[in-house]
């Protein structure tokens, strides 16, 4: 059993093709391992191979770790390291894929508020001004020195001298027993020197910290950029766009390498967001912050033969000295935030500066953007952006607005007044007086009585004055819009085909999907239905009876959508 669990653990983590990749991991499925031999050692009767190992087994283990620490990670653990092994048996197997441990549950870490996210940003920001100036200085230092200007003084000069030996060889001058020359102390010493040609591990942290922000990536994503980068095919050196391969092996080892695409600000948002200042757009734009990280770690690059996009000079002291290094981790943001003022999370007092953590970073990010970054949108809704207070609270107002703007709609949907039997009897004995009663001009009431004014379904008081369409020219809403219309009214002589229209509708409902139907049908209806109620039984079997084969077809036309099309 032993040799059997040694294979499957070399299987998992001695081939390039699996997920695990880093010593961490390797080490959890070792203790998984372990801990699962164990179970099986105390197993009676004890399991001697693999071929042995049933249901029973894989529950003795869970048993085993119920109640404790991690136990989900353990299940987890045992299940990522047996499920894909060719010797465990079936039943054994699908046992293990059965089990089911509520992990523990994850609160994930809330956005910034917008004030603890400045002071965040600005303290990064101010760090990588301050680089940029002081590595240009050196530079441009260093360039007159080299052209033999006249016009530097003898400190100036050298400085650009001692600027000039370590930018070649990446040390500067000593003396026989290892310590720096007399020279060099003068100048303010090795870490004075070095800072004014290289980016510090502190600053590459700042860059780091911003590019995490900008590009919503992960932190240790970011960390381990390259410094090689290529432009999309024909893209010319303007063109505001690279593609930077970067590496996520938790993916796993098909979907591990990832292309991310940096892209400047363009020139619209800038004026936009009112960055057209060049400084501004500097610190909004992933590329040229990029750009600008490549360009201050060329030295600590070149000298300390490295690949990385964040190469650094790390300026210690004591027994670590000085020494040339690459990305930046957690220490690192530790130690960014202690030298900035930035209290530990178990620190953190409220009014106070906030503790600096890389994951509220990203959340803040995404929660600003809401677009989602080497995931799937669904990833972004349910795992970032469900849990969230502020997406929350958003969503809330949203849903308020669309209901109460649903509300306004459905309040703003007239009833079509309804001119009864009795009415148009009245107002063949006084025109006028009906007119005036109803709010309508007596020619126009004579009319809608004639049917001379009729729509569809309903008479239309005047199809000049739409509410959709500008004074003076004809309605071009469809017929079943009338329905719904301020200047629509419902007569005695058009029940027929109200009737009709209602039981058409009903009729069509089984046969078209859901949503369409509500889309178009569901109002029209209820609109239908007010108005047959204002009839008593006897006018509404009348109406039926007096339904014509022409009143059937202009009603299938109308609801089949035809009449919309002419």
């Amino acid at each position: 059993m032993q040799q059997w669990l040694a294979r499957s653990f070399s299987r998992r983590v001695g081939t390039a093709r699996t997920s695990s990749k880093r010593f961490g991991t390797a080490e959890g499925h070792f203790y998984t391992a372990s801990g699962f031999a164990d179970v099986l050692a105390g197993c009676d009767p004890q399991p001697t191979s693999p071929e042995q190992l049933t249901g029973r087994h894989i529950q003795a283990f869970v048993d085993h770790c119920e109640g404790r620490h991690g136990q989900s990670n353990s299940v987890k653990r045992l299940r990522t390291l047996l499920r894909e092994d060719p010797e465990l048996p079936d039943a054994a197997r699908q046992a293990l894929l059965n089990v089911r441990v509520k992990g523990p549950e994850i609160e994930r870490p809330g956005a910034y508020p917008d004030t603890d996210w400045q002071a965040i940003t600005t303290a990064a920001r101010r760090d990588v001004r301050l680089a940029r100036e002081r590595i240009e200085s050196g530079r441009r230092l260093l360039a007159r020195w080299r052209a033999g200007d006249p016009a530097l003084s003898l400190h100036q000069a050298e400085v650009g001298s001692l600027l000039d030996t370590f930018d070649r060889t990446g040390d500067l001058p000593r003396i026989p027993s290892g310590g720096h020359t007399a020279a060099v102390v003068r100048a303010g010493g090795f870490r004075v020197l070095a800072a004014r040609l290289c980016l510090t591990r502190s600053e590459a942290t700042a860059f780091c910290l911003l590019l995490t922000g900008l590009t919503q990536e992960n932190f240790g994503t970011v960390a381990a950029w390259p410094a090689a980068h290529f432009r999309p095919g024909g893209a010319r050196e303007d063109d505001g766009i690279v593609l930077i391969e970067e590496v996520k092996p938790r993916r796993g080892p098909e979907r591990e390498h990832m292309i991310a695409a940096l892209e400047d600000l363009p020139a619209d948002l800038a004026d936009l967001f009112a960055a057209s200042a060049e400084e501004h757009r500097l610190m909004l734009s992933p590329l040229r912050l990029y750009q600008l990280l490549l360009s201050l770690s060329e030295l600590p690059r070149r000298h300390g033969r490295s690949s990385a996009a964040f190469a650094s000079l790390y300026l210690g002291s004591g027994k670590t000295g000085s020494f040339w290094g690459s990305g930046t981790d957690a220490s690192d943001v530790r130690a960014w935030a202690r030298s900035h003022g930035f209290p530990a999370a178990r620190n953190v007092v409220l009014g106070g500066p906030p503790a600096v953590d890389v994951k509220r970073i990203r959340q803040t990010a995404l929660e600003r953007r809401r677009h989602p970054v080497a995931h799937s949108r669904r990833t972004l809704n349910d795992l970032y952006l469900k849990g969230s207070r502020t997406v929350q609270a958003d969503s809330r107002r949203v849903v308020g607005a669309a209901l109460r703007q649903e509300v306004a709609k459905a309040r703003a949907v007239q009833a079509v007044p309804v001119f009864t039997s009795d009415f148009v009897a009245q107002a063949q004995q006084d025109l006028a007086g009906a007119a005036a009663q109803v709010g309508l001009e007596p020619q126009s009431l004579k009319e809608l009585i004639g049917a001379q004014r009729d729509t569809a379904t309903v008479g239309c008081v005047d199809h000049l004055a739409s509410p959709v369409a500008e004074a003076g020219r004809p309605c071009p809403a469809s017929f079943l819009d009338c329905l719904s219309c301020g200047n629509a009214r419902a007569l005695p002589h058009q029940l027929p085909i109200q009737l009709a229209v209602r039981d058409g509708i009903l009729q069509r409902r089984p046969n078209l999907d859901p949503a369409l139907w509500r889309a178009r049908f569901r109002d029209p209806l209820q609109q239908l239905e007010e108005i047959i109620e204002h009839y008593t039984d006897a006018e509404l079997g009348k109406a039926r009876a007096d339904l014509t084969d022409d009143h059937q077809h202009l009603v299938d036309d109308l609801l089949d959508g035809r009449l919309d099309l002419r």
